[in-house]
């Protein structure tokens, strides 16, 4: 190549050098000059979102202005949408899974199913709540995931048609389960391999790669299963992923930002649980189920939403959770945060002021504990001494008010670390979480005689004066073969003697009752039983209240039963038969009697309070549910019969002898149905001072052995109260207003 065809050469590339750079200037020059203030306007654009402020929810205090439940601020962790990344999500959600795992920090993951392979299934009936949501959901994702479902010809059977493909095969399962009739068909269909299958399915629809190991596979499954219950989207944009987490938690969240994209903290108002009693009765609170909200979104609940699950939690939430309100948060179009402010204030709960004395119901729950763990240590091997106790309930009430001192269940659990128990609450024998208090019906036995009594008296089968003579066996109806006797005639071929109605009451004696019940019948003895309220919902403000059953023919006949035998009132008289009462209603009948027949309905309100306690929203007033007419010579009667339970040679004289304070009880030995091996329950009904009743108090413990086991339990309590009211602990100066 000669020189001056390498001069042509390099005059053309200098040639389109200075093209190519006079092209980038002139861009420069159309990006900084010509356009320069379009594109920094673009660049600096702005997005507005508005987001809910959650509204503090009311404290719960005792009658003393004492916290049981307050707040703390928190931490939550949630997923915003708009920056939310769908390709990276799942790589996202383990991550933060493994975060809070690290923190022992618990994520919201309601996905019924075991945490490791081989999976199984965590309820036992489709009549679990969260068996039922799994139905909702995958009955809904039928059409979502546009999935064919073959349905069995006969809900019963127990194969269904066969697909080739296994995700098929559990789908249908899960759906012949939401449609089987029988509880163990249910079970049957989804334990085992049915759960392996619908994790496969769930891998599938959620694009989980093989890269994830089983067990990584089902934490991711589980958020995204709850996102997806919470409906995670664009109109509801914030999905929590877990609450109450603590600042080193935060900082690490922060620290790996850049790894988590759209996660979000945010700062929250945290329950705060004062005292380790009384949870039956307080309840907890939880994020909103889809359900819920379905049913609560007119009244301003977002998905995320937190609200009482149970106990006055529940029971108060209108007055507890205030009005959430709104920021703003101003991002530019990186997403970066520009400003935030509040566009409406939250405004917080109410305050709740109980009834409740925390020093009582501290009393009556550690006494519970303490002296049933006594019974089994002591009896054990000697089933009449009640050497298989197991669980128990105390209930303290005002007689001029209704209102609730104390209400304790045992077993109990502890609020604050109710989750992380769960499984161990669920699996225990003994029901923690059952509130034996309001939703357990036993018989009363003997501690129904004062019914029985003042039905008598009123009535005027009787008087105070009527004696009649335990002749052992009764033998009124002896034609039929039926000879009920005295306990005293069972236990040693003994009697009671000629005795009055008073005295009947102090040694329980069953024949004097036998024959009273006999001369009124069912219908007068039942008559006053509904007017103290036996048989029927008190209506106290703790959910799950049950009404239990006051034995006779109108009981009988509502399960279509055999007819009303007039014998079966000898049994009904004594507390047996069929009858079976909450401990509520007994104490609170007890109250009814007292105070000279007014029946209050019993309650746990005292009053309800701004939250600055600046102001009065509700001061309760007692509700009277019916008013009784009672002599004062039937109730001198009880109350007299009652005092020599507890003194002289009473069925509770060793424990109440030389007590300084005059009380009156009756104790009691109710024998259960079903099982005779097992010991009868103990249970124990009474009241102080004897000459101006304040308290009434039932006791039970199931399978205790007698009123006498239980009697300990009475006097801790009356230990307590009488203690308190001469040494009331002060009222904290911001709770002033409390009266």
């Amino acid at each position: 190549m000669n020189r001056r065809s390498q001069m042509k050469r390099m005059t053309a590339l200098c040639a389109l050098l200075t093209l190519f750079i006079g092209l980038i200037g002139l861009r420069l020059a159309d990006l900084q000059l010509v356009n320069g203030a379009a594109y920094r306007q673009q660049a600096e654009r702005t997005i507005v979102r508005t987001y809910s402020q959650p509204a503090a929810r009311g404290e719960i205090l005792d009658r003393y202005g004492r916290p049981l439940i307050s707040n703390s601020l928190g931490f939550s962790i949630s997923f915003d949408y708009f920056t939310w990344d769908e390709e990276t999500q799942n790589e996202t959600i383990l991550r933060l899974c493994d975060i809070a795992e690290e923190a022992g920090l618990e994520y919201y993951d309601s996905l019924p199913v075991s945490a490791a392979a081989p999976f199984s299934y965590t309820f036992s009936s489709m009549e679990d709540e969260e068996a039922k949501k799994m139905r909702a959901f995958f009955e809904k994702k039928r059409e979502d995931w546009k999935i064919k479902i073959q349905r069995p010809q006969s809900p019963s059977q127990k194969e269904w048609r066969k697909e080739k493909d296994p995700m098929q095969q559990s789908l249908n399962g899960v759906i012949l389960a939401a449609n089987a009739g029988s509880p163990k068909a249910i079970v049957r269909t989804l334990e085992g391999t049915s759960a392996s299958q619908l994790m496969n399915l769930l891998r599938e629809q959620y694009k989980i790669g093989d890269g994830y190991t089983s067990a990584q596979a089902r934490r991711i499954a589980g958020v995204r299963y709850e996102m997806e219950q919470q409906e995670f989207s664009s109109w509801n944009n914030l999905y929590t992923f877990a609450s109450q987490a603590d600042v080193d938690t935060v900082a690490l969240i922060k620290e790996r930002s850049s790894l988590l994209p759209g996660v979000t903290i945010t700062v929250e108002n945290v329950r705060q649980y004062d005292t380790v009693y009384g949870a039956h009765v307080l309840g907890r609170v939880g994020k909103i189920w889809k359900e819920e909200y379905e049913e609560l979104k007119g009244e301003g609940y977002g998905m995320n939403a937190v609200l009482g699950k149970d106990g006055l939690e529940k029971a108060y939430e209108s007055y507890l959770r205030g009005k959430d309100g709104k920021r703003s948060v101003e991002t530019n179009s990186a997403g970066d945060i520009l400003a935030e402010r509040e566009v409406e204030p939250a405004q917080p709960g109410a305050n709740m002021v109980l009834t409740l004395d925390l020093d009582l119901q501290a009393a009556a729950e550690e006494s519970l504990a303490r002296n049933i763990e006594e019974i089994r240590r002591r009896n054990q091997g000697r089933r009449s001494g009640g050497w298989d106790a197991e669980g128990g309930a105390a209930v303290v009430i005002e007689v001029d008010t209704g209102g609730i001192l104390a209400c304790a269940s045992y077993p109990a659990y502890n609020l604050s670390t109710f989750s992380a128990d769960f499984q161990t609450l669920m699996d225990d024998p003994l029901k923690p979480m059952f509130n034996r208090a309001v939703s357990g019906a036993y018989p009363p036995g003997s501690t129904f005689k004062p019914v029985t009594a003042l039905a008598a008296l009123e009535s005027g089968v009787v008087t105070t004066q009527t004696r009649i003579r335990d002749a052992g066996p009764y033998m009124f109806y002896a034609s039929s073969g039926y000879t009920p006797a005295c306990w005293i005639w069972n236990d040693r071929r003994g009697s009671h003697g000629n005795i009055n109605i008073s005295e009947a009451l102090k040694y329980s004696c069953n024949y004097y009752f036998y024959e009273a019940s006999r001369l009124m019948g069912i219908d007068t003895l039942n008559h006053y039983a509904k007017q103290l309220g036996l048989g029927q919902k008190t209506g106290v403000e703790i959910p799950g209240e049950v009404s239990g059953t006051l034995a006779g023919p109108e009981s009988r006949e509502a399960r279509g039963g055999d007819p009303w035998m007039p014998g079966e009132t000898l049994q009904a008289a004594i507390g047996q038969s069929e009858q079976q009462f909450t401990p509520i209603q007994m104490a609170n009948y007890m109250a009814t009697i007292l105070n000279g027949g007014t029946h209050y309905q019993p309650h746990l309100l005292k009053q309800a309070v701004s939250y600055d306690y600046g102001e009065i929203v509700e001061d309760y007033q007692p509700v009277v549910l019916d008013q009784i007419d009672i002599s004062p010579e039937t109730i001198d009667a009880i109350k007299e019969g009652m005092r020599g339970v507890v003194t002289d040679d009473g069925t509770a004289a060793s424990i109440f002898r030389n007590y300084p304070i005059a009380i009156g009880g009756k104790t009691g030995s109710a024998q259960t149905t079903g099982d005779r091996s097992r010991s009868a329950h103990g249970v124990f009904i009474s009241f102080a001072p004897y000459d101006d009743p304040q308290i009434a108090v039932f006791v039970l413990v199931e399978h205790g052995g007698s009123g006498g086991n239980v009697a300990p339990i009475v006097r801790d309590i009356y230990d307590a109260y009488f203690g308190k009211q001469t040494d009331p602990s002060p009222v904290t100066p911001e709770n002033q207003l409390i009266a």
